[in-house]
């Protein structure tokens, strides 16, 4: 019977490669990993296919290389770079390390996204976080980013999702009680800007000209707040 994984141990780190696809590496896990390692070894192999692609264990393998120590590894036929987000659902993929992953592999609408969270993040000096920007840019008034990247079902609307951005960016150089990144102000107004078929700027810079803009407990009433400003503002910039 044809054996379907094998183990080994090498310190041939050249043997192996890493999968684009997977999530990048976190330095501060590397860390974590390796000062366990330092006390008590390794406990658990790194799981590689045939082609000695890593599909689960990168952080493992890190660690290891760095302190020139012996790569225990199972090679297993049954291992697949499609599996590697299954495989690590423990750890907690976050929708960016989805995403991510997704765009490697050629998803356009992922790829799209993430140029555009890459640069608000910047603009933003952080305060846009990557993950809020998938939000604001996925298509549709929902918020289930995750799932919808996770079935591989996520699409872009780049015009809606700027016109929100930059009703942000307006809302920002003025005095508010609650900063206009928080997520409950973001997310209404994507919401907003869907039901009245985007966001007017004009009437978003006098809504925040001329009021104290806060946020509420709840998204609901953060939402049902911005609308009644933004529709009085609106008439006022109609006139």
């Amino acid at each position: 019977m044809e054996t379907k994984w094998h183990l080994g141990e090498t310190k041939n780190y050249d043997r192996f490669n890493f999968v684009e696809s997977n999530r990048d590496i976190n330095d501060l896990n590397v860390d974590k990993i390796e000062k366990s390692i330092l006390e008590i070894g390794i406990q658990v192999p790194i799981v590689v296919n045939k082609d000695y692609e890593i599909i689960e264990g990168q952080h493992r393998f890190v660690a290891l290389r760095r302190n020139n120590l012996v790569i225990p590894y199972i090679v297993s036929s049954y291992a697949d770079k499609g599996h590697i987000a299954k495989l690590q659902e423990s750890k907690k993929w976050s929708a960016e390390d989805y995403c991510r992953s997704l765009s490697t592999k050629g998803d356009i609408d992922c790829k799209i996204a993430l140029e555009y969270a890459g640069k608000w993040f910047k603009q933003s000096k952080g305060k846009f976080s990557i993950i809020k920007s998938l939000e604001i840019l996925m298509d549709g008034s929902a918020f289930s980013v995750l799932k919808s990247l996770k079935s591989q079902s996520f699409k872009v609307n780049i015009d809606i999702a700027e016109n929100v951005y930059n009703a942000i960016d307006i809302m920002k150089d003025y005095e508010n009680s609650a900063s206009p990144y928080n997520n409950r102000i973001s997310r209404s107004l994507k919401k907003i800007s869907y039901q009245y078929g985007g966001l007017n700027l004009k009437a978003i810079k006098h809504m925040a000209k001329y009021n104290y803009i806060t946020c509420y407990g709840s998204e609901g009433e953060t939402r049902k707040y911005l609308e009644d400003k933004y529709k009085k503002s609106l008439s006022k910039c109609k006139n």
